[in-house]
């Protein structure tokens, strides 16, 4: 099967009428641009009840596509020939436009590229295979009438040439205090023959839309990209998920947030108050944490009796205290420390437990 069997073929569209590549511009008025790489003037193209005008045609190698959120898009193998376009009332998105080269039809899947201002005008994008293309157009057909724009030379040549990135994984802190911001990184490699931008959702997904990231990445060359993040600390996550995701591919890192029970206001460390035993409360029963029975082991009453107990749950760390007024001499303690709704949604056991008990004597 020829290159342009396959174009038509693979996106299910036929030539219908198309005439062979050799005339298939011939008798058309006025193109996308010159060979000389001049801006391409705006052109205005009527089929049916439909008129669009497009301008700027330009290459890129992915785009943020506007869905229920705006993600990074990008397919193996293909480009996007990206244009402004503006129509009289029908919705940008549903104007019925392809992409033609060589005479062959090779796509018409249209993806609205960010979120337009306003329904009819907006930029559009379509996934066009890199090759090496003599003529593309775009083509708008309804109604059995068809109108033609011709992207300029300049644009059809960078749709053969496409970048390739290679990008290192994500550089991120392993743990961060409550409420604390911090700075995450990549690193991007462009192996490919063109210069290019880079884009990508870089950021936390504490929310539901990540933020993107674009850098400009030259043929041959590598770049790093620092980013501070500051995370949405309202739901007090145990961990921030970072998220690199260039459409082709995902990197991922967990950031731990730390949490430790404040001891300032804490009374003093008490050997008199001792550990008698304990035990983990596991994750198949509620109020996940540590129990044990201590005893007042000195000749006098303790009081603002506390005992501290750590452990890991998961890949998570907790810590929690439980207070008692008063112990007298000699007097036992059955003591329990809930580590809260976190431990429990983990089912899982227990580890790595330690114990701080602390104390004041009285009077």
């Amino acid at each position: 099967m020829d290159r342009r069997q396959y174009l038509a073929s693979a996106v299910g569209l036929g030539a219908g009428s198309l005439a062979g590549c050799n005339g298939y511009f011939a008798g058309e008025t006025g193109t996308a641009g010159d060979d000389n790489g001049s801006p391409a003037p705006p052109n205005a193209l009527s089929a049916g009840s439909y008129t669009v005008t497009l301008a700027d045609p330009r290459v890129r190698a992915s785009i943020r596509d506007a869905g229920v959120h705006v993600d990074v898009r990008a397919e193996h193998g293909s480009q996007f020939l990206v244009l402004d376009a503006e129509t009289g009332d029908a919705r940008v998105e549903e104007i019925p436009v392809r992409v033609v080269a060589d005479g062959e039809p090779i796509t018409d899947r249209l993806s609205l590229v960010g979120r337009p201002e306003r329904k009819t005008a907006g930029v559009i994008g379509f996934p066009v295979p890199v090759s090496d293309y003599r003529t593309v157009a775009l083509e708008l057909e309804s109604a059995g009438e068809t109108a033609r724009w011709r992207v300029p030379d300049a644009t059809v040549e960078m749709l053969s040439r496409a970048p390739e990135f290679t990008v290192d994984g994500i550089e991120a802190p392993d743990s961060v205090d409550v409420g604390e911001s911090f700075d995450a990184s990549f690193t991007v490699a462009n192996d490919g023959d063109r210069d290019a931008r880079f884009l990508a959702e870089f950021g936390h997904t504490l929310l539901s839309d990540t933020g993107a990231v674009e850098v400009a990445v030259p043929a041959g060359e590598r770049r790093t990209h620092t980013t501070t993040i500051d995370p949405f600390y309202d739901e007090s996550p145990a961990e921030i998920p970072v998220i690199l995701d260039w459409g082709l591919q995902a990197h991922h890192a967990t950031v731990t947030v730390k949490r430790e029970t404040a001891t300032a206001d804490l009374p003093p460390r008490s050997d008199a108050l001792s550990i008698e035993s304990s035990y983990p409360i596991d994750g198949t029963m509620v109020n996940v944490g540590v129990g044990g029975t201590a005893r007042n082991t000195s000749t006098r009453a303790l009081t603002n009796c506390v005992i501290v107990a750590s452990g890991d749950v998961g890949d998570q760390g907790f810590s929690a205290a439980t207070r008692r007024d008063r112990l007298e001499s000699d007097q036992p303690w059955d003591w329990e420390v809930a580590f809260g709704d976190e431990a429990d949604a983990q089912r899982e056991p227990v580890r790595n437990i330690t114990i701080e008990t602390r104390a004041e004597p009285s009077g």
